[in-house]
């Protein structure tokens, strides 16, 4: 793959630093990144030719009716280059940007969120976006080969079990004559499942040293495959997903990749190809569906009336639209500073928190306009239809929303591991780490002293996180005592991910020189600051309900009244 003008190899500068570091340098955050001219003309040119392929091949009303997407439209996709967005031109890829790519998905999902999914599923997370990660040799070549050919992908991780155990439940046996792995297991919740060509899966290696977990790039017409049951979801209908079966499923071995003993994680590259893909398949969406919820409110507010005074002067609508507009604004500069400007392996916290940030803040905007349109606001298009009012497709957006929530993993098992992750990295520095001198805050006068109290208390924020983290890692030497300590570690997953997408915002003010963008800046920081003081005062300290006791309580009573009935 090409080097991109818009991710420099050199490694960028970081809010985790700072973050470590207990001190918010405002030279951080002084030049916001933008997104070079070059790179947005040739972005422009894929996102409006996406938008006429998606509004001439696609009815999403029809789609979400009848949970199917027309005929030929993978052939479509494979025809228009959709299929590889980010790959390199030799193999027939568009050799887009990850901003670029993440805007095109956007555009897509605002059309039809099953499309712009299936964009982002095999951008994302298939194999065309493991390409990057694979070394040269037999599985590299074989994988630029399929996917040149248009083949499509996906990723096989979730396993009935759950995604969240440490090794899948999934084998993978090396074969008596050492050529072959063998897979066998079940995968459930597959992205393009159904569909796929060429599909990577996570299995287990069990052997006499122990365990490894094994990356296995499976050629769907090989015997034993199977996709034993469709899966169908109350958003994204359409999506094409999949319960499958690996029965004795073999998998030359060139076409393994292995990881290293005992470790149950994903190879470095493949991580973080893995965490932009799930901002492709949930930021994006989410982004769309905000800017949608956006839009729909001011048509709204524009068409009402209430007794004779227009919608738009009642306080509360005022506080409603001003919500959803500095919201908006706040995830737009989260996704900038996560994807511009950084190459593949940098700013990976970013890239995480980013996740949860767009869907939650996604949820809460159109969750806001369903309760600005009232009952319109759960009413079905063609209800409306019937009746003659603008056939907003709104219920939709709500379904699909709440979907973005849970996919790529639930959101507070992200925040749990937002969390784990940072506290490692405390547990590496504590006690050889000195405390940083105290240094005065910069003040940018760019920011209005509204925005500059925010950023006072932002800096306010780092220093206490810092203090919070070093003494949880020097109370509990052991990580595992700690870490069992999972809605702690929850809250400050969700206070990290806040205080960064607060500074992303107030970043981006400063550096507009627009009193607009300073008045979003100031409502967008000023709901973060509500939500940081509740996690705040929420963080566990050790006291409190017994919630072990009422949960295990009402469980032994309910297990024990099942097992009578059994009986």
């Amino acid at each position: 793959m090409h080097p991109r003008p818009t991710e420099p190899q050199a490694p960028a500068l970081t809010f985790l630093s700072a973050l470590e570091s207990g001190h918010l340098d405002w030279e951080l955050f002084r030049h916001f990144p933008e997104q070079l001219p070059t790179d947005r003309k040739a972005g422009d040119a894929v996102v409006a030719g996406v938008e006429t392929f998606m509004r001439d091949r696609l009815d999403p009303d029809e789609i979400d009716l009848t949970g199917q997407l027309p005929d030929g439209f993978l052939d479509d996709l494979r025809a228009g280059g959709y299929l590889k967005l980010r790959n390199s031109a030799r193999i027939g890829g568009l050799e887009l940007s990850a901003y670029n790519t993440f805007r095109v998905i956007e555009q897509a999902s605002s059309w039809c969120m099953p499309a712009g999914q299936m964009l982002a599923i095999q951008a994302g997370v298939g194999a065309p976006a493991l390409i990057p990660a694979l070394p040269p040799g037999p599985l590299l070549d074989f994988v630029n080969e399929r996917i040149g050919g248009g083949a499509i992908s996906g990723f096989g991780l979730t396993e009935p079990s759950g995604q969240n155990n440490s090794w899948p439940g999934m084998t993978a046996t090396l074969s008596a004559d050492g050529a072959h792995y063998v897979l066998r297991g079940s995968k459930v919740f597959t992205g393009h499942g159904p569909v796929a060509d060429l599909l990577p899966v996570a299995a287990t290696e069990h052997h006499s040293g122990g365990r490894r977990l094994c990356i296995c790039f499976v050629d769907t017409s090989a015997p034993g495959f199977e996709v034993s049951s469709p899966i169908e979801f109350t958003g994204s209908r359409g999506l094409p997903n999949g319960a499958l079966r690996f029965h004795e499923v073999r998998v030359p071995v060139a076409h393994v990749v292995r990881g290293e003993p005992e470790d149950p994680r994903f190879p470095e590259l493949m991580r973080t190809a893995v965490m932009a893909g799930q901002l492709y398949f949930t930021g994006a969406p989410a982004m769309a569906i905000a800017r949608l919820c956006r839009g729909w409110s001011g048509e709204f507010v524009a068409r009402r009336r209430i007794n004779g005074l227009p919608l738009g002067e009642y306080d509360e609508i005022q506080r409603i639209v001003a919500d959803t507009l500095a919201e908006v604004y706040a995830m737009e500069s989260v996704v900038r500073w996560s994807l511009l400007e950084s190459g593949p392996g940098d700013r990976w916290f970013e890239r995480l928190a980013a996740k949860n940030l767009l869907v939650r803040t996604a949820w809460r905007i159109v969750d806001r306009t369903v309760s600005l349109y009232g009952a319109e606001g759960i009413e079905t298009v063609p209800s409306k239809r019937r009746r003659g009012v603008p056939p907003v497709p709104l219920e939709r957006r709500l379904r699909d929303a709440r979907g973005l929530r849970i996919a790529g993993n639930v959101d507070f098992q992200l925040d749990n591991q937002a969390g784990q992750g940072l506290l490692a990295r405390f547990y590496l520095t504590a006690g050889t780490d000195p405390e940083p001198p105290l240094r005065p805050a910069v003040e940018p006068t760019a920011l209005s002293l509204a925005n500059q109290a925010h950023l006072r208390s932002m800096a306010d924020q780092f220093g206490e996180f810092r203090r919070t983290c070093l003494d949880l890692v020097r109370r509990y030497p052991r990580q595992s005592e700690l870490f069992a300590q999972e809605h702690r570690l929850i809250l400050l997953g969700r206070i990290a991910a806040e205080l960064f997408a607060a500074c992303a915002t107030l970043a981006r003010a400063g550096g507009a020189l627009d009193d607009d963008q300073q008045a979003l800046a100031d409502v967008y920081c000023t709901a973060a600051r509500h939500r940081l003081a509740d996690h705040w005062r929420r963080l566990p300290d050790g006291s409190g309900p017994d919630f072990a006791t009422v949960s295990r309580n009402w469980l032994a009573a309910r297990n024990a009244s099942a097992h009578q009935n059994r009986m």
